[in-house]
Formats: structure tokens, sequence, C-alpha cells
């Protein structure tokens, strides 16, 4: 609840519900889906094609999911980590391929917001990037 505080008296000005608060949530979390969706489309037109847009949305909130559990949450890091499972598969994270180059994304020692950036580094790439 916002107060207003005026002298020596305290007025109720909103009161924001968990469920309304939910709502806005659930709100942000599509506006970035959609965004998400038309972006990859333009970045990764075949991948895009391959997969088709029920399974790029899937793709999309697997990431989403995926990153808020490695702690990483800026827009900028979850699409990084979106980006990569793009290129090299929902779990790259845990393939032997990429071991090296996927192990800052669970490094407890680096701050939660580096982790994307020097996982793309490690894979010799630049946030934004798309298909070959």
């Amino acid at each position: 609840m916002i107060h207003r505080c005026s002298g020596d008296t305290v007025t109720p000005v909103l009161t924001i519900r968990e469920t309304q608060m939910q709502v806005f949530k659930d709100q942000q979390l599509r506006s970035f889906e959609n965004g998400c969706l038309s972006d990859l489309a333009r970045r990764f037109p075949k991948r895009s094609a391959e997969l088709g847009e029920a399974n790029t949305l899937s793709l999309i909130r697997a990431g989403v999911r995926k990153s808020f559990s490695l702690g990483i949450v800026s827009e900028e890091d979850v699409q990084a980590i979106i980006d990569l499972m793009m290129r090299y598969g929902e779990n790259f994270d845990t393939m032997e391929e990429f071991a090296y180059e996927a192990e800052p994304l669970r490094d407890k020692e680096l701050p939660t917001d580096a982790r994307a950036s020097l996982t793309l580094a490690r894979f010799g790439l630049q946030s934004g990037f798309g298909e070959d």
C-alpha cells in the first residue's frame, strides 16, 4: 500500500494486491516473449522456420526458466541465453563439447550479471548475434 502523508495524518492512496502484481509480471513476461519471438525470427530465420512459432515460443520459455534458475534475470542476459539455445540447442550448457564455454553460467564466484557475457565471449560471440 502506498500512503500519502500530510502533517500527522496518513492516508492510503493505492493498494496493489499480490494477484494484481502477478498480472503485471505476467504481462511483462508476455511482452518479452513476443518481442523475443519477433527478434529471433529476424536474426535466426532458418532456425525459427525449422522450429515454427509454437516451438520457438517453448524454447523462449525454457530459456527464461533456465536463466532464472541460474540467477540471470536481466533482459539482455536472458536474451543471450536464449540466443545460445537457438544456435547450439536447448541443453548447450550441459553438453560436454561446450563445457568450457558454458562454465561461467554456473560459476558462483562470478556476479550473475557477468555470466552471460563471459559465456558469449567464450563462444566467440557478441550480444545480438544471429545465424551464420
